[in-house]
């Protein structure tokens, strides 16, 4: 687990002077607390907080079409990136036990219940940034590069 001592080393490193990107951290009310506090000692803070906003069933549905190859450990979706023969790799394709639409809606509601206070600390500061996830890959990068020009 990441520390704010080990965080603010890291961001003190020259490859940082112009800025950084925290990708999934904080993660909790007292992480984000900690970190507006060691971001303030040295008299910065943070621009933005983007929120790259998903519903749940698409989120479902994308895990639940990933399938894994036992014998290469190959990564591959059903319809969005899949093998060249169906079904097959070099081994069997499985759905791996996290990729189960009951295991994702589980640590979804994990998620909601720790990302939702995230998302109302940084809207009270006034950095939270929306972001469609909904749109393809190239589409969701241009729009964090938009925010993050600003």
């Amino acid at each position: 687990e990441i520390t704010i001592g080990m965080l603010m080393d890291r961001i003190g490193q020259e490859d940082c002077i112009n800025g950084y990107v925290l990708d999934g951290f904080p993660r909790t009310i007292p992480q984000a607390e900690a970190l507006t506090e060691a971001l303030d000692k040295i008299g910065e803070k943070l621009d933005y907080a983007i929120d790259v906003e998903v519903p749940d069933d698409n989120i479902i549905n994308r895990m639940s079409g990933r399938r894994a190859c036992v014998a290469c450990g190959g990564t591959y979706h059903i319809k969005f990136n899949p093998t060249k023969k169906e079904g097959i790799c070099d081994g069997e394709l499985i759905l791996r036990d996290d990729d189960k639409p009951e295991t994702v809606k589980q640590r979804l509601t994990v998620y909601h219940d720790q990302t939702q206070p995230l998302i109302d600390y940084y809207t009270k500061e006034g950095i939270l940034k929306e972001v469609d996830g909904t749109l393809d890959l190239q589409a969701v990068f241009a729009e964090i590069v938009k925010i993050l020009e600003k």
